[in-house]
C-alpha cells in the first residue's frame, strides 16, 4: 500500500464532543409501516441478531462514527463499508449525500431485510484470507470497516498472520482513490488473540496510525 502518512503509536484521544443532531430525522426517513413488521417479526427472538431489529439504537451508535469522519460536513464522497452488516452506517451516510457501497455475507434474513429496508446497495460475498475482494468496479474515497471479524481463521482459532494482512491491505489498496482514507476498527477477541502484537508492527510499518483495535491509513 502506498501511504503518506508516518506511522505513530501514540494514542490519540478517542472521546469526541460533537454536536449530536436528533436521531429522529434519519428514523423519518424509513419506511414505518414495514420497519414495524421486521420489528414485530423479531421481538422477542432468541435469534442473536434480533438486537439489530432495534433500529434507533444502532442508529444512535453509527452517528458518532459518521460525525468522527466528518461525513456530516464533507463533499460527496465514494464510501466501501466491509462487513457492513444491517447498513447502519451506510443508512446515514448516505442521508449526508455519499455514495455508499457494502459488503457482507447474506446469510441473516434480518440484515438481508433491513440493508432492503434502507434503499443501500451491497454486494454478497465474503472476506477470506488470500482471496481477493470482488471487483466493486469502482474506486472510494474512503473504506471502513466496524467491529470487523474477518481476520480470523475459517474455525476462529486464530487471528490473520502478517502475511495474510499484507495480502488483505495490498488487495484493500487497489479500490482506493489517491487521498483516501481507510478506517478498521478489529474486534481483538479475547488476551487480543485476533490483533497480536505481530499484526500491529506489520500495519506501522505500512504506515498506519494505531489506537486500541482502530487502524487508520491514508493514501
Amino acid at each position: 500500500m502506498l501511504l503518506r502518512t508516518a506511522a505513530s503509536t501514540v494514542p490519540q484521544k478517542r472521546v469526541k464532543l460533537f454536536h449530536s443532531p436528533r436521531i429522529e430525522p434519519f428514523l423519518a426517513k424509513i419506511d414505518n409501516r414495514r420497519l414495524r413488521e421486521i420489528q414485530r417479526r423479531y421481538a422477542g427472538s432468541s435469534d442473536r441478531y434480533a438486537k439489530y431489529a432495534d433500529v434507533e439504537h444502532w442508529l444512535k451508535i453509527n452517528l458518532p462514527r459518521v460525525q468522527e469522519l466528518k461525513l456530516d460536513r464533507s463533499p460527496p464522497k465514494q464510501i466501501l463499508d466491509l462487513g457492513c452488516g444491517a447498513g447502519f452506517f451506510l443508512f446515514l451516510a448516505k442521508q449526508f449525500g455519499h455514495q455508499c457501497l457494502g459488503l457482507d455475507v447474506g446469510d441473516f434474513l434480518l440484515s438481508n431485510e433491513l440493508i432492503e429496508l434502507f434503499g443501500l446497495e451491497r454486494v454478497t460475498g465474503r472476506i477470506r484470507a488470500f482471496q481477493p475482494l470482488p471487483d466493486f468496479g469502482r474506486k472510494f474515497d474512503l473504506i471502513t470497516a466496524f467491529s470487523a471479524a474477518f481476520n480470523r481463521s475459517e474455525d476462529e482459532s486464530r487471528g490473520w498472520n502478517p502475511e495474510e494482512w499484507n495480502f488483505f491491505l495490498d488487495d484493500v489498496d487497489r479500490y482506493l482513490r489517491l487521498g483516501g482514507q481507510i478506517l478498521l476498527e478489529i474486534n481483538s477477541g479475547k488476551e487480543k488473540r485476533y490483533f497480536p502484537a505481530e499484526v500491529r508492527d506489520v500495519l506501522l510499518k505500512r504506515g498506519a496510525r494505531v489506537d486500541g483495535e482502530r487502524v487508520y491509513f491514508r493514501s
